[in-house]
């Protein structure tokens, strides 16, 4: 770059000698002659070299300035990106909140609950100990001990403690919940949890008619439960002499759901 412009400035003197040499000639021999013809032919190239040297230079700004404005444009680009990236991810996440809560949101409607509290399931835990869930809402949502969590038309629980942000619930499938329940044939009996999402239906005499595929609905007796909730259906039936042994498969799958119904007493 520096011995370019070295060559550069050594043209441009050139051309201004050669320039002041022409002048010269001109006002001491105005004649059109020998001389002035030969000077020409020595300036044409300086004038050329300096019309395409002008040119190169102002191509060159050209282009820099449309490489800078193309700069600023991707910049400009970028940023539209990332405002449209977030629009899409928030979006998206409605999207989602909303495939997630419409089975509840239409149960809502069809039931017409009032004192009710739509949670997300944050956390839960099946096993031989105990089977409970974690719902994000606790005293601060005016929740409090033994209020039922339900999912669609199915019982899930009810709360066993209550924490200033979050709660405790105990699963149907708990051994903690006894519910009084009843088969399509109107057959009654208690619904016991087992842990490990296991169900039993307890007490229910051998004589009493009872078939693998009966549903197992709440009753309302006992004043803990509602009346009328899904606990699941009869997966199999083995009978001695004195009651059926019925084992029964929840309603809901608690590891697929995300979102249930807190019903606050009244």
């Amino acid at each position: 770059m520096m011995i370019r412009q070295e060559i550069r400035l050594w043209l441009i003197h050139g051309f201004y000698i050669l320039f002041f040499l022409f002048l010269i000639h001109r006002l001491f021999f105005p004649s059109f002659g020998m001389a002035e013809r030969c000077m020409s032919f020595i300036l044409y190239p300086f004038f050329k070299i300096h019309l395409h040297m002008n040119q190169s230079v102002r191509q060159q700004s050209i282009e820099h300035k449309t490489v800078q404005s193309l700069k600023d444009e991707l910049e400009i680009l970028y940023v539209q990106h990332d405002v449209l990236k977030g629009r899409l991810i928030q979006l998206q996440a409605q999207q989602r909140l909303i495939e997630q809560t419409k089975e509840l949101v239409d149960f809502s409607v069809r039931y017409n609950m009032q004192n009710k509290y739509l949670a997300k399931i944050l956390m839960c835990s099946c096993g031989p100990h105990e089977d409970i869930i974690f719902i994000d809402g606790g005293k601060n949502h005016n929740i409090v001990k033994d209020d039922i969590v339900v999912y669609q038309n199915a019982l899930v629980g009810r709360v066993v403690q209550v924490f200033p942000w979050y709660s405790k619930v105990a699963l149907v499938s708990d051994k903690r919940c006894r519910i009084a329940a009843e088969v399509s044939d109107g057959v009654q009996g208690i619904c016991c949890g087992q842990n490990n999402k296991k169900l039993s239906l307890d007490f229910v005499p051998h004589f009493k008619p009872v078939l693998v595929g009966d549903i197992v609905t709440s009753t309302g007796q006992g004043l803990m439960y509602p009346q009328g909730f899904g606990l699941g259906v009869v997966l199999s039936v083995k009978t001695d002499l004195v009651a059926h042994d019925v084992q029964v498969q929840s309603a809901f799958d608690i590891e697929s759901i995300s979102y249930v119904y807190v019903l606050h007493k009244d």
